[in-house]
């Protein structure tokens, strides 16, 4: 065998802590990646503090009442690459968390922590301008100051406990100048908004005494409590329209299993009050799988990578949960934000287990869409009306003779020569000047379709198209732009009419399809109309 030399090569410590500044934290995740660790020390409380001291420099702290930590323990937790907890349902996961989040945002990370109130606290530090100068890993040792102290006992009192504290801070918030200390409060205010979103989604189990799915705790964020929040309304009976319990037998015969559960939430008009209705935060955004490992949201709202977010799907919120021994099979990144899925789970997921909720949800928002439509188009094609009545001699119309009521089929004479064509048959109130009628829904999903309305030539509108929604009911106030879409699909109806025959019938049918199908597709991304205020 061929003889070889073993050296030790040593990283840079400098560039090695700076790359490790660089794996794409965002603060929120950064944040509960620390918060993480006081729900693994059996924390009830945890007291999250972001805030501008008197230089205009920012200050981030997260205390708990945890177990905290003697000198051994808190040596060990500010190792990279701390030793494996003896709980494996932990939320820590690859002992870096606690400092890569940190150091993505600061240059300073402090810990101070006791293990009882017989023991003094005590302080480790990464100081990463320290190592650098210094060029090994020196993890300085001290006792705390006073400021941390006071973070600790604030949530601690005399008992255990551990306060993380970010210095130094130059990534949060780089662009601010420190000159005025107005604009970066009102930034750091929306950083905290977000925050408690963040907080109040991602630990919902956690949040909410009534939830006995997870270990009950209380966040505060600069003294506020957050409250939990559930995407899938259950406190209000919602309950889910599809579950399955999927079992796993894992390579080490271990047996497992995970859960999803698909909730379908009321349709806008069908809360019961307004709170209620914002409570839900009903949105494109908000559709979607969340994934929860140990209880905790680690991922989503999105399809993952499965569909788009659409409209349509708003109403649809899906639950995937499963433990720690399925980690490695759903192959959680080191951010504990994202997973991914097997190939056989994707297509479980896509194919099977969602095909029913998503139809379901699907045709609930379209009901709960044309019906919206419906209060809306009383008046919305009034003007449209009485311009076609005006310009009817005028406008070039086939003729159309033997109407049957029952069947729907006409005679027409037109640019084709004379053949049998189907109509939809509309009776209206206002005999002689309807000229644009709608209905809920058309065959096929058509936005419109050639009509007789009290035997004269119109066209009928599908309210429960999104292209209604999303074209007609943003514009009812203006006239103009009512008349316009009217006025379009009344001359494309009457183009079939025109030149309809026996053999191109079915191609027309077909054009109208294609043509609906494609702006079903095109108007998915256009805001919905704004709702009206209560």
């Amino acid at each position: 065998m061929t003889s070889h030399e073993t050296i030790p090569v040593e990283p840079d410590i400098a560039r090695i802590t700076n790359g490790l500044r660089d794996t794409g934290y965002e603060f929120n995740t950064a944040i509960a990646d620390i918060i993480d660790n006081s729900i693994a020390a059996g924390a009830s409380h945890v007291d999250v503090r972001v805030a501008v001291d008197f230089m205009n420099d920012v200050i981030v702290s997260v205390a708990d009442d945890g177990v905290g930590m003697n000198r051994e323990e808190l040596i060990d937790a500010m190792r990279y690459g701390s030793k494996q907890r003896a709980n494996l349902s932990s939320l820590g996961k690859f002992g870096l968390g606690l400092k890569t989040a940190s150091t993505a945002f600061c240059r300073k990370l402090i810990v101070t922590s006791r293990a009882s109130s017989a023991q003094p606290a005590l302080s480790a530090i990464w100081d990463l301008d320290f190592i650098a100068q210094a060029k090994d890993w020196s993890l300085q040792l001290r006792q705390p100051g006073q400021a941390e102290i006071a973070l600790l006992e604030a949530v601690a009192d005399d008992a255990p406990g551990t306060v993380v504290i970010w210095d130094k801070i130059d990534r949060l918030l780089p662009d601010y100048k420190k000159s005025d200390g107005k604009p970066i409060k009102k930034a750091l205010k929306r950083y905290t908004d977000n925050l408690s979103t963040h907080i109040s989604l991602v630990y919902q189990r956690f949040l909410d005494p009534k939830d006995d799915r997870a270990q009950n705790i209380v966040i505060k964020l600069n003294g506020i409590q957050v409250e939990a929040w559930d995407p899938f309304f259950t406190a209000f009976n919602n309950e889910p329209v599809l579950e399955n319990i999927q079992a796993i037998e894992l390579p080490n015969g271990e047996r497992t299993s995970f859960t999803v559960r698909a909730f379908i939430l009321p349709r806008k008009e069908e809360f019961a009050s307004t709170a209620e209705k914002e409570m839900a935060a009903i949105s494109n955004e908000r559709q979607g799988v969340y994934v929860y490992r140990e209880n905790r949201l680690i991922h989503g709202p999105d399809w993952l990578g499965m569909f788009r977010q659409e409209p349509h799907f708003s109403l649809l919120r899906v639950e995937l949960s499963f433990d720690h021994k399925l980690d490695d099979a759903f192959q959680v990144d080191i951010k504990k934000s994202r997973i991914l899925l097997n190939e056989g789970l994707y297509r479980w997921l896509r194919e099977s287990f969602l095909a029913h909720p998503r139809r379901e949800a699907e045709t609930r928002y379209r009901k709960g869409a044309a019906s919206v439509a419906k209060g809306s188009t009383a008046l919305l094609h009034t003007s449209s009306n009485n311009a076609l009545h005006q310009k009817m001699e005028t406008l070039r119309k086939a003729t159309v003779t033997e109407i049957n009521s029952e069947t729907g089929e006409a005679s027409v004479q037109n640019n084709s020569g004379t053949s049998v064509a189907h109509f939809r048959i509309v009776t209206d109130s206002s005999p002689g000047t309807a000229h644009i009628d709608t209905a809920e829904s058309l065959d096929n999903r058509v936005l419109w379709e050639p009509s007789l309305i009290n035997g004269k030539p119109g066209v009928t509108l599908n309210t429960g198209h999104p292209y209604y929604a999303k074209a007609y009911l943003p514009n009812k106030e203006n006239s103009a732009v009512i008349q316009a879409l009217d006025f379009m699909l009344w001359a494309l109806a009457q183009a079939e009419v025109n030149n309809v025959s026996g053999e191109s019938k079915d191609a027309f049918e077909e054009y109208r399809i294609d043509v609906s199908r494609n702006l079903l597709k095109l108007v998915a991304d256009l805001p919905d109309a704004p709702e009206t205020q209560e």
